[in-house]
């Protein structure tokens, strides 16, 4: 092994990091919202909007990012990933109204749209057949270690110095992960002819139709998932009178749900009736998350609403990136692209039609809305979807 390269599992733990603090970083809006609505003098509404708007800029550039890491190699793209999310994160701290903090999180979203394609290709590059589902496994119960520590985290810190110290803190962890990953990530080789490649990844990737079906499902799950997770402490400010500080327990408890789906998810994986089990998985979980937004009895029985809701989403996700990586052959980072565009796309219809839907008819219909998103995912793994 060449000097200062880690080991496989040693990586696996600096990529985990990686997701971790960008999961946080694109969804800590959530606890900031009733503040950020008072501070520019808006809706919460439309301040959960810059949720989506981050998102619609990390679907937009994962979208290039992966043939870019496929043909230029994944360290330079990683690298340029991370110091664009730190600039942006950074001068989020530094807003002075919604419109500057809205092209903040644009330039956040570009960035950030690397970490997760990259960080699943090189999973993918390092370890044996065999050991993929569950290292992939790993890695995206990070999402959960985001949301069940990040983003409680997110909320205590808020409580304790305003909405503008989260900002600082992350900036600062992502300063220091940038220069861990500067030294110690792999230096990959490139491939040549690099615009004729660039093309046949999306080529060869996007003719097969399953593709698509298994993103559109997806990016469905993505959105139930993120309506959760964007309105989830909006309802327990507003319906339990919580405060800031109040609400960090109950969002940990629903992020543990992610670390649970994920990491039986990467168990998921190897197994012959996986599609069966996460269309299953899709419907129950929709059922659940009507009944976060219409089961008013405490604060912790909707805490574990939530756990079962994301808990039983997010067990597609290994899956989802294990199936994508074996049709893609040589194209890993363009397939786990557009398995990123999917997820920002779910994110940007979930921040986006959950506030429409909170606007329309208060917090039953987000619920009706979660409950009929899921069922439609459910049906096109279990109708069109075929290994």
């Amino acid at each position: 092994m060449a000097k200062h390269q880690l080991s496989p599992n040693a990586l696996l733990i600096v990529l985990s990091a990686a997701v971790f603090l960008t999961f946080t970083v694109i969804v800590m809006l959530g606890p900031l919202l009733v503040d950020l609505a008072k501070e520019f003098r808006t809706s919460v509404a439309v301040t959960g909007q810059l949720a989506a708007a981050t998102a619609l800029t990390w679907a937009l550039t994962a979208l290039l990012a992966g043939p870019m890491s496929d043909t230029y190699g994944r360290r330079l793209i990683i690298l340029m990933g991370l110091i664009l999310m730190i600039i942006g994160t950074l001068s989020s701290a530094l807003a002075w109204n919604y419109s500057s903090l809205l092209a903040f999180r644009f330039l956040t979203g570009v960035g950030a749209a690397v970490i997760g394609p990259n960080s699943i290709a090189t999973v993918v590059d390092i370890f044996p057949l065999e050991r993929r589902g569950k290292a992939l496994g790993w890695l995206i119960s990070a999402i959960g270690l985001g949301t069940a520590f990040g983003i409680p985290t997110v909320a205590l810190l808020t409580d304790v110095g305003g909405w503008r110290l989260p900002f600082y803190v992350l900036g600062t962890l992502l300063l220091i992960l940038l220069g861990i990953l500067w030294v110690w990530f792999p230096r990959g080789q490139t491939q040549p002819g690099h615009a004729l490649s660039f093309v046949s990844h999306f080529r060869g990737v996007g003719s097969k139709a399953v593709f698509w079906y298994l993103l559109m499902a997806n990016c469905l799950m993505n959105m139930v998932f993120m309506v959760v997770f964007t309105y989830l402490a909006v309802y327990l400010i507003q319906i339990y009178r919580m405060n800031a500080g109040e609400i960090a327990f109950p969002l940990m408890l629903t992020g543990l749900g992610v670390i649970a789906g994920s990491l039986i998810g990467g168990r998921v994986a190897g197994h012959r009736h996986r599609l069966t089990l996460i269309s299953i998985s899709f419907f129950v979980g929709g059922l659940v998350a009507s009944l976060v937004f219409t089961t008013h009895i405490s604060p912790w029985i909707t805490a574990g609403l939530s756990f079962g809701t994301v808990g039983l989403l997010l067990i597609s996700s290994p899956v989802t990136a294990l199936l994508l990586t074996e049709w893609a052959g040589k194209s890993r980072a363009t397939a786990t692209g557009m398995f990123a565009v999917s997820n920002q796309l779910g994110i940007v219809g979930g921040a986006s039609i959950g506030g429409l839907m909170l606007s329309l008819g208060s917090f039953p219909l987000v619920g009706m809305f979660c409950s009929a998103t899921a069922a439609t995912a459910a049906a096109l793994v279990r109708y069109k979807v075929r290994e």
